[in-house]
Order: structure tokens, then C-alpha cells, then sequence
């Protein structure tokens, strides 16, 4: 009799960093799924019984130093839907479930790009003004665009890795 072994803690742990990287690691986290369910990985139903979700939690406490307790669940739900359920695993997933007026709009490709985070922006009540502040930084020749962003998210202490 043959035993595999599968090292979870590996998986969640690449799984976590993936997430953190950005939308550029959604390919990563997939196939760490696929592993998962390839190695018949299920996770319980609860922290308290299951080790699996003790395992991701830890991996994702270490790749998000703090976020909050409740954003670190949803982002072990969306992983337990993806390998319990076969949801398809999406950053938007992991935020829980956002509370619309109207109908639902359909998903599109179009949603994989930046534009529905611009959109977002778009609407804050902040983002006239700082928009101001990004093109009169420009206009001084302060750097380029990505630049003052950066300097501007840094200064707010953001850690920016690329």
C-alpha cells in the first residue's frame, strides 16, 4: 500500500502570498487548489475542528500582517468554497457577499481588469482631490504618475512590492 502525502501548510501558504501578490497570482492560487482537491483535501466546518482552516488562517495572518480578523475569514471562506465546492475562486469572492440596489449586473471579462476598481475610485468622495493633488505633483515634475502614486501610498504607509 502506497500513502501520498500532501503538505498543506505549503499550499495554503503559497496560496496566501499568491493572494497578496495580486491579481497577477490568480493562476498560482488555481493551481494550488487543484492540488487540493487533487489530493482530496476538505475542509471542516468549523476553526475548532477542522486543522485545514487553522492552517490557512495562520498562512494568511503571516501574507496579510494586519488585516483584520474578519477580513482574513473571508478570504478562507472564498478558499474552502473553491475546494469544498468548486466555487471558482476570485479576489471579489473573499470580500463576502456586498449589499447592491437593482439588479445584479452579469460578470464579464471586462471585470478581470482594473476598470472596476477605477470605477470605485471614481465614486469616492476623496477622489477629486486627490486626483488634484496627483496631476499638480506632475505638473511640478514631481516624477511620473506611477511615481507620485507610489510616493503618495508609501507616505500613508502602504508597502508597495511589485
Amino acid at each position: 500500500m502506497t500513502i501520498e502525502t500532501f503538505d498543506t501548510i505549503a499550499a495554503f501558504k503559497s496560496i496566501a502570498a499568491a493572494h497578496n501578490a495580486g491579481l497577477t497570482a490568480l493562476d498560482v492560487i488555481k493551481g494550488q487548489i487543484e492540488a487540493l482537491r487533487k489530493a482530496k483535501v476538505t475542509f471542516g466546518k468549523s476553526k475548532a475542528t477542522c486543522n485545514y482552516r487553522i492552517q490557512c488562517l495562520d498562512a494568511y495572518k503571516v501574507a496579510f500582517p494586519g488585516k483584520s480578523k474578519k477580513t482574513l475569514d473571508n478570504y478562507v471562506t472564498a478558499l474552502v468554497a473553491a475546494v469544498n465546492d468548486g466555487v471558482e475562486f476570485s479576489f471579489s469572492a473573499s470580500k463576502g457577499k456586498a449589499k447592491t440596489k437593482g439588479k445584479a449586473k452579469a460578470t464579464t471579462e471586462k471585470d478581470d481588469t482594473i476598470f472596476p476598481l477605477l470605477a470605485k475610485l471614481f465614486s469616492h468622495e476623496d477622489f477629486k482631490a486627490t486626483m488634484a493633488e496627483i496631476q499638480k505633483a506632475y505638473a511640478d515634475d514631481k516624477g511620473t504618475l506611477v511615481a507620485i502614486v507610489r510616493d503618495m501610498l508609501e507616505a500613508d504607509g502602504y508597502e508597495i512590492t511589485e
